[in-house]
């Protein structure tokens, strides 16, 4: 510990600590004598005015670390809603919006279509495009997230530092004011200045004590955590270096029963045969991009349908512990074409050949499925007027 400009030992400051805390016969004001008194008053005084030097400087420095946080903060909110609008918009380009709205070298307003060449304004320069962008505001949030942490840190150090340069001010003027005490009260009585310092020691002790319990639990929670991490280490530097065979075989099963059902179904977004499934997550990829924004809106539905399908159809053929049972809503949406959804509705309808069941939801009419079905194994249910969620019974108005 940093004690007086000088590191020393917690055994050491603790021997001090219980020293100046043992209970000794206090000394009469005459026995320790005025000389003594002033000359320890003048000390803490000194030291007083050194504590709080230090204090307003930290103070300072905790509020300037504060409103950095702040302004970074505020900095970082700004650029992540600004990342979110750039991503919006490359996903609207690629759903095919018009990119003229991007044109910000054009000469014109882009709000009013009025003409700027009279606004007294330089040359621009080129002008980033929408992925650039994104790149250039990922690359400054991390840079400023990085400073948000810094001063964060530096935040919490000066808050501590200011709490014990306060208890340090305020023992300090205990002590004054019992020297203070000393040299106008009569010779025959205790030192006041003894008994606070006696005093202040003891809560020092106390302070300490706790700090050394509090400090030693948390060495002993992270020595478990240690352990616990050597053990899982152990145990993963056991593991084989390569995927077990049973493993990549069930995965291409997958992959194979997935990239068919997409080529069924109508994926158009890019080749069926470009997506993938990821070896760690198990869930369909294509490696570089998103499926759930890079693809439209409803290859996306097809690409679900093909692997909640696919992991049923593979789970059926291997005899895992699947229910055989797949519920879909609507798997129609987003304006899936008749002809692909004809193909989706009698892939799903061989789940009778197998012993399975799907249910599947829609709001096309019994006619109208009855044709896209044909001969498939299914039954249709129309639900009528009951598709509509309504109480079972009649319910006073006011319980709402």
């Amino acid at each position: 510990m940093l004690v007086d400009d000088e590191w020393v030992s917690d055994e050491e400051v603790v021997r001090k600590l219980r020293e100046a805390a043992t209970p000794t016969p206090t000394p009469q004001v005459a026995e320790v004598g005025q000389d003594l008194l002033s000359e320890r008053l003048a000390e803490r005084e000194r030291e007083l005015t050194r504590l709080s030097t230090t204090a307003r400087i930290v103070e300072q420095n905790l509020t300037l670390n504060e409103k950095q946080v702040a302004i970074l903060d505020s900095r970082i909110n700004a650029l992540t809603d600004e990342k979110i609008k750039n991503q919006d918009i490359k996903t609207l380009l690629r759903l095919g919006s018009s990119i003229d709205v991007l044109d910000l070298g054009g000469a014109d307003c882009p709000t009013c279509h009025q003409p700027l060449s009279n606004v007294e304004a330089g040359h621009v320069g080129p002008v980033l495009d929408v992925d650039a962008t994104i790149s250039l505001l990922s690359s400054q949030l991390r840079t400023f997230e990085e400073m948000r942490r810094q001063a964060q840190d530096a935040a919490v150090e000066s808050r501590a530092s200011y709490r014990a340069i306060q208890r340090a001010v305020d023992t300090c003027r205990t002590e004054i004011k019992a020297l203070q005490a000393d040299l106008v009260v009569p010779g025959e009585f205790p030192s006041s200045g003894d008994i606070a310092k006696r005093v202040a020691a003891e809560v020092r002790l106390s302070e300490f004590n706790r700090i050394r319990e509090a400090v030693q639990d948390l060495l002993a929670e992270t020595q478990e955590l240690a352990d616990a991490i050597f053990e899982i280490r152990s145990e993963l530097s056991d593991l084989p270096n390569v995927t077990p065979r049973e493993d990549d075989r069930r995965r291409d099963m997958l992959q194979r029963v997935v990239r068919e059902q997409l080529t069924d179904f109508g994926f158009s977004s890019y080749g069926a045969t470009l997506v993938s499934i990821d070896q760690e997550t198990l869930r369909p990829e294509r490696e570089g991009l998103n499926l759930d924004t890079d693809a439209s809106a409803s290859d996306v539905v097809r690409t679900k349908i093909a692997y909640l399908n696919g992991i049923r159809e593979v789970a059926n053929t291997l005899r895992t512990q699947h229910p055989g049972f797949l519920m879909l809503d609507e798997p129609r949406q987003h304006e899936l074409d008749e002809d692909h959804f004809r193909a989706t509705l009698r892939r799903l309808a061989r789940c009778a050949e197998v012993g399975d069941q799907v249910i599947a939801t829609s709001a096309a009419s019994v006619p109208a499925l009855s044709v896209m079905l044909g001969s498939a194994q299914a039954n249709v249910i129309d639900l009528g007027s009951q598709r509509l969620i309504r109480p079972l019974v009649d319910t006073d108005a006011m319980d709402y």
